[in-house]
């Protein structure tokens, strides 16, 4: 579009009867007060000699920012995905977040949770009551709108999986059933960012049910500063210990066998209900960055890698 601008009334207003006299008057928007129309390009490109015999200022109608600024929280950059955002921003990979529900009114998040299943109230639209989850996804997929902050696959569509009560618990059972509409639902990445002390048959059978129908199992380590937690300890998963800003295993990460990955996860800054944002630390958080991480590097690779590739490209590329 043109903005058409003239410094006198009865010019402008000489200049108007012309252009509907030449037929483009129903293209016009006029500013009267002002003395500015508005015309697409394709109509000022068909009279521009009369403007120019009228000697009108012709501009572009550019786009005007909002002075916001939108934070690039610390994990974000220690992962490395600004540069990544050139090539990839995750788009159109389906990421399950199974936890306590993601305020899909939050601004940062509007429009990227794209469906769900809400096992705690049966019905209705999942929500978060403890924030954890909310969190989560900020992580993974805040928006990159120019407010706020953006997360790691800002380009990703999620997929609220609701199992956890507002105490931060949730059953087994449920889990389960979490991880099998994933499967049926056809998810690329499941985050996970929670865990159990003992092996269960039951969750290692609806992960290996998951990993053999191509989806990526992302869990976090645990926060005892020990041994690896299920579901992180099964082999189908990757498992993902959190680093403080110095590049160090934090000492409530847990650690050891099975860990194939450590990613920030102490004071992360990320959405949270109510419009607002918290800072928050744990291998929750971590595994978050390796979820959008995994997102962005199968929306580059168009799907078409293995697992066992996505693990060993983040051995060697993240932050140790």
């Amino acid at each position: 579009m043109k903005l058409i601008s003239i410094s006198r009334r009865k010019a402008f207003e000489k200049l108007l009867e012309r252009l509907r006299q030449n037929g483009a008057g129903k293209a016009v928007t006029c500013y009267e007060n002002v003395w500015c129309f508005c015309l697409p390009e394709k109509e000022y490109k068909a009279h521009a000699e009369l403007f120019r015999s009228f000697g009108a200022h012709v501009e572009s109608d550019v786009k005007v920012r909002l002075h916001a600024k939108e934070i690039v929280p610390w994990g974000i950059k220690k992962m490395g995905a600004p540069d990544l955002w050139k090539t990839t921003t995750g788009n159109e990979i389906k990421v399950a977040v199974i936890d306590t529900g993601i305020s899909r009114r939050h601004p940062d998040l509007r429009g990227q949770v794209k469906g769900g299943i809400d096992f705690i109230k049966g019905a209705g639209k999942p929500s978060d009551s403890r924030g954890h989850g909310t969190h989560v996804a900020g992580t993974i997929a805040a928006l990159l709108n120019g407010r706020g902050v953006v997360g790691m696959a800002p380009r990703a569509s999620l997929y609220d999986i609701r199992a956890f009560y507002p105490d931060g618990t949730a059953d087994l059972r449920t889990i389960i059933a979490g991880i099998n509409w994933a499967v049926a639902n056809r998810m690329d990445v499941i985050n996970m960012s929670f865990g159990i002390e003992e092996n269960s048959p039951a969750l290692h059978a609806a992960i290996k049910r998951a990993a053999a129908a191509g989806i990526y199992l992302v869990a976090s380590a645990g926060n005892n500063g020990g041994a690896l937690e299920y579901p992180a300890r099964y082999p189908e998963v990757i498992a993902v210990g959190a680093i403080d800003k110095q590049g160090k295993l934090a000492s409530f990460s847990s650690r050891g066998r099975g860990m194939d990955v450590a990613a920030p996860g102490v004071n992360i800054y990320s959405t949270w209900p109510g419009g607002k944002y918290r800072s928050l630390d744990g291998t929750s958080m971590a595994a978050a960055h390796i979820s959008g991480m995994t997102a962005l590097q199968l929306a580059s690779k168009n799907r078409k890698v293995s697992a066992r590739r996505i693990k060993h490209y983040l051995r060697r590329s993240l932050p140790a």
